[in-house]
């Protein structure tokens, strides 16, 4: 009993010991200060870097790593978005040649302007922004913190369609006459930069985290919608409505002329490079053909210096060696100035080449 008694009081003062030995720690302290620094400098750089030029916060867009039932493949709704804002960047572009040559005073189809915002006011605005805006509302559901966010989509949406009905407006007078056509410029290029932000926003922040969110039974409610079921584009559709077949048609020319402006710019830029290559092939002959010169030149002349003087000979050799290769440097010089030049000669003309296939209509 004795010795229990005795083992049973010594175990709490070990505990005691190793408590008393935890309790300061104080080499610790310094290093939560460490920590705590290094964690405050990203947050300020998240803060700098939160919101886009258009004024979207792309904080609140973020992919969502922690959802259980996201989807890998690209559904249906999104690939049909993309598509449609691949559609509206080409009408966009049209737009902005048009745009171009009323600046320029050259002969324009005003027609064909009208049709370009009759058609960025009659089916965009009225399909594709409210098929995105229901999309949008279900991600606030499931993520609050792209609430906010979500509204300030949908309200320029709102924003955009009041525009495009004005610009629209405003054609119609520049058509007529009640207008010139420099406030039609203005109010297009301002219409047409706002779209390519709203849609870069879209692509690059909101839709990953739309496809972060929304799980297979969201899409499977989603596409049982009627509201967002497809609706037939009438120019990018199976049939274009007669309405928009001058837009259709000129459509159809940019991209056959795009294509075919492309390969030729493809060839010219291949046919420089051939040219380039030849340059420097001449110059690489033309440098080794002068080495070879100068060192057969040394050869013989240190030949002739041993011949003559065999205890001069070293000093001469060396001396004339250093006159040689002085020269042979210059020689190389001059070299590579002729080969920069043509090389510059070149690649002037491929841009001059270049220059006249984008002023070609």
């Amino acid at each position: 009993m004795a010795a229990k008694r005795t083992a049973a009081a010594k175990k709490p003062a070990v505990k005691r010991k190793v408590a008393a030995k935890k309790k300061p720690a104080p080499k610790k302290a310094p290093a939560k200060k460490k920590v705590a620094a290094k964690k405050v400098a990203p947050v300020k750089k998240a803060k700098a870097s939160n919101k886009s030029s258009a004024g979207y916060d792309k904080s609140a867009w973020k992919k969502n790593k922690t959802t259980a039932n996201r989807v890998a493949s690209e559904q249906p709704l999104m690939k049909t978005l993309r598509a449609e804002h691949r559609h509206i960047a080409s009408v966009m572009q049209l737009f902005t040649e048009q745009l171009q040559s009323i600046e320029n005073g050259e002969l324009v189809d005003t027609h064909i302007v009208y049709e370009i915002m009759d058609y960025m006011v009659g089916w965009p605005d009225r399909y594709h922004h409210p098929r995105e805006d229901m999309i949008y509302c279900r991600v606030a559901e499931l993520d609050p913190k792209a609430a906010d966010e979500v509204v300030t989509l949908s309200g320029d949406h709102d924003q955009t369609a009041t525009e495009g009905r004005k610009i629209l407006r405003d054609i119609e007078r520049w058509r007529s006459g009640e207008v010139g056509g420099l406030a039609v410029v203005k109010s297009g290029r301002d219409y047409v930069d706002h779209m390519y932000e709203h849609m870069t926003v879209e692509e690059k922040i909101v839709f990953p985290h739309i496809e972060s969110v929304l799980g297979s039974e969201d899409w499977r409610e989603l596409a049982e919608d009627d509201q967002l079921r497809a609706v037939a584009d009438p120019v990018f559709g199976h049939r274009v409505q007669r309405e928009f077949r001058n837009l259709g048609r000129n459509l159809k020319r940019n991209v056959r002329q795009g294509v075919e402006r492309g390969t030729i710019m493809e060839w010219v830029g291949i046919e420089a490079l051939m040219e380039s290559l030849d340059v420097l092939s001449m110059a690489y002959d033309s440098a080794r053909s002068s080495t070879g010169d100068h060192v057969r030149a040394a050869v013989e002349d240190s030949k002739d210096y041993f011949r003559e003087s065999p205890l001069k000979s070293p000093v001469r050799c060396a001396a004339n060696n250093l006159k040689l290769s002085l020269k042979l440097l210059e020689e190389v010089a001059g070299i590579s100035k002729e080969t920069f030049d043509d090389l510059s000669r070149v690649n002037q003309a491929r841009r001059d080449r270049m220059r006249l296939l984008n002023k070609m209509p």
